[in-house]
């Protein structure tokens, strides 16, 4: 009787079939089968979601906060590279002139041996990509391709030129599409396969002329060169499309916004006073070029809210509007015999910085023009700082880089709040408890008496 009757307590305990389920057991099944539905969908994911963020810890998921410039600029860190050119900044860590520093710290991670004084660099996809000077192989220009963690040479390439006579590459390439986009000062253009460095193909030729760097936009390669042109290249295959003749060599790199290039010309050193054109991108024609009285323009242009933002050799910095290239505002840097500009101005959360020959960092209203601070740091900078996270990072030809803390992190950061997961999991947690308190206080109150007498 005893294994009889733990059998029968079994079989009541076991759920029943449709017709014998208890009367408030059918009354609840719907929500009861919502319930294990919504605590499903929440399980998965959740794990989904944990394995993503910890596949990939850098997914923002929360939008950055725009922080305007601090009133006083605090210096983090300083560090001897022994020569100078733009940095690049990735993945916390900042390259120039062949080191690797720290980006928090300025401790060195790494340095490479290649190319001596090196040409401004571009990171894509883990991947260093960067010209040498002339004078650090005797004349001979190379291309490197390093490793960005460890500074190991993938490859390099020897510019075809070089035994012409002396040559270099001081303009950064351009990286699009798996191919390195670049010119040489005395060596023509050419494009390169970015995993090999093998040739792709080259245009103009010996004393051709090109410092400034590529604008790669749909197809199309745009550049200038110090003989007076703005050329316009098919990127399969270096294909001239179109060429413009302006007033004066070109060292500055264009930028290409809603089918407008943006270009300044007049290199001082060739004798040419200068201006800023904007071309047609398809085909080249003029759409206006500006009636401000520019002297030398050798920087990048910069493109930020309609309006266009370069430094000239004679020491202003102009805002123009892109649409007719009338003056917005200048600023003259104090004093202007010693106020060189061959950096870009770059413009961030309406704050136009731009360093200068006269060993000062200034911090300006893009708007407006006006001087929110100026901060002396280094020699004479000539090459164009790089912004990340609230940090200047200054190349000075005093041979260090500069650190310069100019606004406030950005809040909350790039990485994901670790206590999201934990609140997804708590919720979880809760829902589960919640559907087993319930299915148990509805067994407990349908179970069929037991027969007396047994």
């Amino acid at each position: 009787m005893g294994l009889r009757r733990r059998f029968r307590d079994f079989r009541d305990w076991c759920p029943q079939p449709p017709d014998r389920l208890p009367t408030r057991l059918k009354q609840y099944s719907l929500p009861i089968a919502a319930v294990l539905t919504a605590t499903l969908i929440l399980s998965v994911s959740f794990f989904v979601f944990s394995s993503s963020i910890m596949s990939n810890p850098y997914v923002p998921i929360e939008s950055l906060v725009n922080v305007p410039a601090s009133t006083t600029p605090t210096l983090l860190w300083n560090y001897s590279v022994g020569g100078y050119s733009s940095p690049a900044v990735d993945d916390g860590a900042v390259y120039v002139n062949g080191f690797d520093l720290n980006a928090i710290n300025g401790a060195q991670l790494w340095n490479s041996t290649d190319g001596g004084t090196i040409s401004p660099a571009v990171i894509v996809n883990g991947v260093i990509y960067t010209g040498s000077n002339y004078g650090a192989r005797s004349g001979t220009s190379y291309v490197y391709a390093l490793n960005a963690k460890t500074g190991a040479q993938l490859w390099s390439y020897t510019n075809g030129y070089s035994s012409l006579g002396s040559t270099s590459i001081e303009s950064s390439p351009d990286v699009v599409g798996g191919v390195v986009y670049i010119g040489a000062l005395e060596g023509g253009f050419f494009a390169l396969n970015g995993k090999t460095g093998v040739p792709l193909w080259d245009y103009g030729g010996y004393d051709f002329g090109v410092v400034s760097s590529a604008a790669v936009v749909d197809g199309i390669v745009y550049f200038g060169s110090l003989n007076g042109n703005v050329y316009a290249l098919n990127s399969a295959n270096g294909g001239q499309i179109w060429n413009y003749t302006t007033t004066g060599g070109v060292a500055s790199s264009p930028a290409v916004l809603d089918g407008v290039v943006y270009i300044g010309v007049g290199n001082p050193n060739i004798g040419a006073l200068g201006s800023v054109y904007a071309l047609n991108a398809t085909d080249g024609n003029r759409i206006w070029n500006s009636t401000t009285n520019i002297n030398g323009v050798s920087t990048t242009v910069n493109i930020v809210n309609g309006i266009v933002y370069i430094g000239c050799h004679d020491g202003n910095i102009y805002a123009l509007n892109s649409t007719n290239g009338n003056e917005i505002w200048n600023y003259t840097i104090t004093p202007s015999n010693s106020g060189y500009l061959s950096s870009s101005p770059i413009v961030v959360d309406n704050t136009c910085y731009v360093t200068s020959g006269n060993s000062n960092v200034y911090a300006l209203n893009a708007t407006t023009g006006d001087k929110i601070w100026s901060y002396t740091i280094g020699n004479g900078i000539l090459s164009t700082p790089a912004f990340d996270n609230g940090v200047l990072y200054i190349s000075s030809t005093n041979g260090n880089v500069y650190a310069l803390r100019v606004s406030p992190a950005t809040s909350p950061s790039s990485k994901p709040s670790n206590n999201l997961p934990i609140i997804i999991g708590v919720v979880v947690a809760v829902v589960i408890v919640a559907a087993a308190v319930v299915l148990m206080f509805l067994r407990k109150k349908g179970t069929p008496s037991r027969i007396r007498g047994e």
